[in-house]
Formats: structure tokens, sequence, C-alpha cells
């Protein structure tokens, strides 16, 4: 007799995991994200534990493929948007605890629905909407900040963009970002980012890599 190992999918070796939320609100200010936080913690205050984790500010359908950034004052959510957080896997089942809770954000209701696991999937192009920087940090010199991350995590990039610098408040102090968009990644790095993120401020939804919806990371880049 013999026993062959069962083959194991790239996307199984994460350390973390997505975990979404059915929302019910139809309406947010762009610049919600401390506030959003700071509600969920009231909840989940453990979220402050690992500073992977992260909670991922909501996006409506102006909001694009989070390349560019709404500019309207509100956002509008559809039954589509889902609230995500980022948690290691091993806490999945406490983070659902969440479900049936009602979020007052800036005078908005967010009533969370059912909550399911999000796999990271296995793409070669991620972008990351918000990544702290400072404001008079020029585009090259946060380029090269990033690179010497990815390093120390032995990711060596190849292809990156960043954005324009935008800002957002956090307990009302600006804090600034710039949108971050890697591409050409290998299998094992594209799940290695979505585990590590980049930078800080994971629990305002900033340096969270998702998959960039381009043709290439839909159609060319399945498991093997």
């Amino acid at each position: 007799m013999w026993i062959e190992d069962e083959k194991t999918s790239i996307a199984d070796s994460s350390q973390m995991i997505d975990v979404a939320f059915r929302i019910n609100c139809k309406t947010l200010p762009y610049d919600h994200a401390f506030s959003l936080s700071s509600e969920i913690l009231k909840y989940l205050p453990w979220l402050r534990e690992n500073n992977l984790t992260g909670i991922q500010t909501l996006h409506g359908p102006d909001s694009g493929n989070g390349w560019t950034r709404a500019e309207n004052e509100e956002i509008f959510l559809s039954k589509r948007t889902r609230l995500i957080i980022r948690v290691p896997k091993s806490d999945f089942d406490r983070t659902c605890k969440l479900e049936g809770e009602t979020l007052e954000v800036l005078g908005n209701n967010i009533k969370v629905g059912t909550a399911c696991k999000k796999p990271f999937l296995t793409v070669r192009d991620l972008i990351c909407r918000f990544v702290l920087t400072d404001d008079d940090l020029d585009e090259s010199e946060f380029l090269k900040y990033v690179a010497k991350e990815f390093e120390e995590h032995s990711i060596h990039i190849r292809k990156a963009i960043c954005g324009k610098t935008k800002s957002f408040s956090v307990d009302g102090n600006k804090k600034f970002t710039r949108s971050l968009m890697i591409a050409d990644l290998s299998k094992e790095n594209s799940i290695k980012l979505q585990d590590v993120g980049v930078g800080i401020g994971r629990i305002f939804g900033c340096g969270i890599f998702l998959p960039h919806k381009s043709i290439d990371a839909v159609a060319n880049f399945k498991e093997d």
C-alpha cells in the first residue's frame, strides 16, 4: 500500500482570513474609517491584540475597483456591500459574535447580518487602497519605503504603482495615505502579502492588500 499526500492549495497556507458580514446600511460618509473601527472595537476589543488584524472600510459602486477613491462626501452602499474584517484563521468563530449587532457610525446605523469565510484569492496583482505615509514623502521615496519593508519578508517586487496622497481623520488628526498596486507577483508572494500587508494602521483599514480586478487576475492565474 502507499499513501499519497493530498494536494494543498497555496491559498490554504495563509495565516489570515477575511470574515465577510452582510450589512444593512444605505449611506456612509467617505471618511468613516476611525468611527467604524471604534464602534467594532466596542464589541470585539481583542482585535487590537494582533497588528495584522484589519477592518476594511466600506465601499459602494462609485468606489470603482479601489484604485480611485470616491470624491463624494457620501458613499452609497448596495445590498452586495460587505463589512470585512481580516483576522487570524483561529479567530473566525469569535469574530462572528458581531452578527446581529447595530453599529452607529457618524449618525448612520449599520445592521450587521450573518458572516461567512472569505479565503484569500491567489492572484498576480494586488491593490492596497490606503498605505499610511508622510505627506511630504514623494512617489519615489514612498516606493523605496514599501520595497524595503517587503524585502524584510523576503518579497522582492518587480512592478509597483502608487496613487496620489489622500487624507483621512483618526481621532481628529489628519493622516495621509497613498494607494498601492503590486503587479506580477508569484502565487506564494501573493498570499504572503495578503497575510502581512504593508505599513501600519490595519485597524483603520490601512495596509490591507486585496485582489486587483483585472482580466489577468481572473483569467490567467488560477491554481495549477
